[in-house]
């Protein structure tokens, strides 16, 4: 987070405040010489201005819309329009609460946007650096005795808040503070507890940051800090609740039981990009992470050589050669990555093309979904069913295909009458602005299913 302060005390743009809090945050500097320049403005802004065109209402008027708008403060060049900052934007300004800053001629405003972009950038980078320093502590705090009231602990302390652990309705298991949780994070919870495990909320206000988390099925990591939360902190929280679900989703924690789970954790943190931290847990529980390593999506046994996760596993390339002859299962492989490059979606890729007769696929760039990339195809087979959400057109559709376009045999296999398949299969048609009868479009939507399918799963 910069500040305002951060700005006045660099020398070589010779900044003055003449009004207002020094300490206000700085998201962003915007310059303007219009009217009403709040449309272009998101909030958090320094404005900077030479009061070239006066607004018509008065400056009083100007200063409330910036307010209303959340801007930062107002830098007013001087030297140019004005000698100095004008005495009725000043009062204005500090009557709403807003900082005003004079910048003299020989200070380019470009120099202070270049300057705040450094002071971001380094704030940033130590950002960065506190969320591994506090990951390498969650990951120690796990692995110790009462693992979750630890990590639970360690959160609170990164992000200078407080933090409670819930069940779905709300009921605190856990939590740093003595304070019951505020009734918007209890409201929030009950909007969003039924939509997995990966689910979250959060919400902004001007006083504090209220951040949920879903940590697995049936428990929730709430945490109330600071209004500027930063992007490293808010790592910091997902990592936290994917230990949480790690060392409460299950009542028998002796170390049989706990390694297999955290093992998991690890394969989940890789996969995530916080390979360093896993590194740590790893470190930890005595686990060798191979690099570079080969990502496999597994159905069916686990391979006793690999580290596993729910539904991924981890190996070197000869491991995971070794661990796939004699499969009894599915798998789907990814190309050999470093492991800070570990990504799920070409194994996920690889399995949705998996059948009984070919159980084990390798993604070898030769197939169209790798050619495209993961996040190309994704998005290419978003917008081409994106008249397609009703969940029974959808299934319709995935049945008529799988039965290569044979009518009779997909109305028996979703259970429903010759005309009534018909009728839904107009209706896609309609809404997709296809035909089904068509190979080529056909086959567009048979690969747009299966990379959703492969996305979600």
């Amino acid at each position: 987070m910069v500040l305002l302060a951060d700005l006045l005390s660099t020398a070589s743009l010779d900044l003055r405040l003449v009004g207002g809090d020094p300490d206000v945050p700085v998201r962003w500097v915007a310059t303007s010489e219009l009217e009403d320049p709040t449309p272009f403005l998101e909030g958090g802004e320094l404005l900077l201005t030479t009061g070239l065109r006066v607004p018509r209402e008065g400056w009083g008027a100007w200063v409330d819309r910036l307010a209303g708008a959340g801007a930062a403060g107002v830098g007013f060049g001087v030297g140019l329009s004005h000698r100095a900052v004008p005495r009725t934007l000043v009062t204005a300004a500090r009557t709403a609460g807003l900082a005003v800053v004079e910048v003299p001629v020989p200070t380019p405003f470009i120099a202070v946007s270049r300057r705040l972009a450094d002071l971001l950038r380094r704030s940033e980078n130590e950002a960065e650096a506190a969320a591994a320093r506090a990951g390498r502590d969650l990951a120690a705090a796990a692995a110790g005795p009462d693992g979750a009231r630890a990590v639970l602990q360690r959160t609170a302390r990164a992000v200078r808040g407080s933090a409670w652990l819930l069940d779905a309705a709300g009921t605190v298991l856990a939590a740093t503070t003595s304070q019951a949780p505020p009734a918007a994070a209890l409201e929030g919870l009950r909007r969003v507890r039924d939509q997995g495990a990966r689910a979250a909320w959060r919400e902004v206000t001007a006083t504090g940051t209220l951040t949920l988390r879903a940590g697995g099925a049936s428990r929730w990591l709430l945490v109330a800090a600071g209004p500027d939360l930063p992007r490293a902190a808010q790592q910091t929280v997902g990592t936290a609740a994917a230990l949480l679900d790690l060392l409460t989703a299950r009542p028998a924690l002796d170390p049989a039981v706990l390694t297999p789970v955290l093992t998991a954790g690890v394969v989940d943190l890789v996969l995530s990009g916080r390979s360093d931290l896993a590194a740590r847990l790893a470190a930890a529980l005595d686990l060798r992470l191979p690099d570079p390593v080969v990502v496999v999506r597994w159905s069916g046994p686990q391979a006793p050589d690999l580290l596993s996760g729910e539904h991924h596993a981890l190996g070197s390339p000869e491991a995971v050669a070794d661990a796939l002859r004699g499969w009894t299962g599915r798998a789907g492989t990814a190309r050999p990555a470093p492991l800070a490059r570990a990504d799920p979606r070409g194994a996920d890729a690889a399995w949705a093309r998996t059948t009984a007769q070919r159980p084990v696929v390798h993604a070898d760039g030769s197939t169209l979904p790798d050619l495209l990339g993961p996040a190309g195809l994704q998005a290419w087979a978003a917008g081409r069913l994106e008249g397609l959400q009703d969940p029974q057109l959808r299934r319709t559709v995935e049945v008529f295909l799988a039965h290569h376009g044979a009518r009779q045999p997909a109305a028996d296999a979703l259970g429903v009458h010759r005309n009534t398949l018909r009728q839904r299969l107009a209706r896609a048609e309609q809404r997709l602005g296809l035909s089904l009868e068509d190979p080529t479009d056909r086959a567009e939507v048979w690969l747009a299913l299966t990379a959703t399918r492969s996305s979600s799963a």
